[in-house]
């Protein structure tokens, strides 16, 4: 998880297309979990861990598509096979956004956690997740540990909203 933002043949470019990737899977994700808990009767483990990886494989899967669009638009050519293997592991980093709440449904499915237990879980998981994502990006910007903690705060936040914006929606 970590290595796709310490690697130093990545340019900032690819960092940056790596982290924007895993806060859009991150926020697709959020949004699985909360839905899967705010329906009338709470969901199986396998079904809400079914709803969340085809969630999230369908938005990498658009996002892919997109991002050859783009190229093949912007550059007038195929992306080639050094430029598809980046975006590639571009999408298979940021698909790693949600082993964290997949993980939580298999001890739901186990009867370690109740299934509403790992969803709540799951949920706040994904929170940490942002800030710890923001972490790893801004540690290169020297901004300061005030700087750098105030921003990770803030996406941190964004994601609080949108839990309870959601819960909203869903109540």
């Amino acid at each position: 998880m970590q290595k796709e933002f310490n690697d130093s043949a990545a340019t900032a470019d690819e960092r940056a297309a790596m982290l924007k990737e895993r806060v859009y899977v991150t926020f697709t994700a959020l949004a699985v979990m909360i839905a899967a808990g705010s329906h009338g009767s709470a969901p199986t483990a396998g079904g809400a861990a079914l709803s969340l990886v085809v969630t999230v494989a369908a938005v990498l899967m658009a996002s892919l598509v997109a991002d050859v669009i783009a190229h093949s638009t912007i550059h007038a050519a195929l992306v080639t096979r050094a430029e598809l293997k980046h975006l590639l592991k571009v999408v298979w980093g940021a698909a790693g956004a949600v082993f964290g709440p997949l993980a939580l449904l298999g001890l739901s499915a186990l009867n370690v956690l109740e299934v509403p237990l790992a969803l709540h879980l799951g949920q706040w998981w994904l929170v940490a997740a942002l800030a710890f994502f923001a972490f790893l990006a801004m540690r290169r910007m020297r901004l300061g540990l005030w700087r750098t903690a105030v921003l990770m705060l803030l996406l941190a936040a964004v994601g609080v909203v949108v839990i309870l914006l959601q819960l909203l929606a869903h109540s």
